[in-house]
């Protein structure tokens, strides 16, 4: 795997993907950016995020699980020193869908936290990760 950061402007990077994929990565205006893109550390939670619904999304489907919709709300705690690295992260899981089985639901998020998730694998070695769902039942 490989990815290209790439200088466009003041703080202002292009961030490419092996896969042919860009992203802008830009800073706060007091660090002289202009707001154009996520901060480095917001894309890490992206990340995960990202990661662990992919995970979530194919256990549930492999589980015939009805699922309309998955969404995960993340917040995080950093460190007040430099580096200023996370130290907890929640994520609430909110799926909907139809007949969902909470135990299912569980199983997955468990499954992928503990097995399946490279991203928080990497991240729990720093910070406290915990989890947490909601199933919206929709007819």
């Amino acid at each position: 795997m490989k990815t290209r950061i790439k200088w466009i402007e003041d703080v202002c990077l292009l961030a490419e993907s092996d896969s042919g994929h860009g992203v802008i990565i830009d800073g706060a205006p007091e660090i002289g950016g202009k707001n154009l893109g996520v901060r480095p550390m917001e894309m890490l939670l992206m990340g995960l995020g990202g990661c662990t619904s992919m995970d979530v999304l194919s256990i549930l489907k492999k589980q015939r699980q009805n699922i309309t919709d998955c969404q995960i709300e993340i917040e995080a705690e950093r460190a007040t020193e430099i580096p200023k690295i996370f130290t907890k992260i929640h994520l609430h899981f909110i799926i909907k869908g139809q007949n969902l089985k909470e135990s299912a639901v569980e199983r997955a998020i468990s499954l992928s936290a503990e097995k399946y998730c490279s991203a928080s694998a990497m991240l729990e070695k720093a910070a406290e990760i915990t989890h947490d769902f909601e199933i919206i039942a929709e007819n």
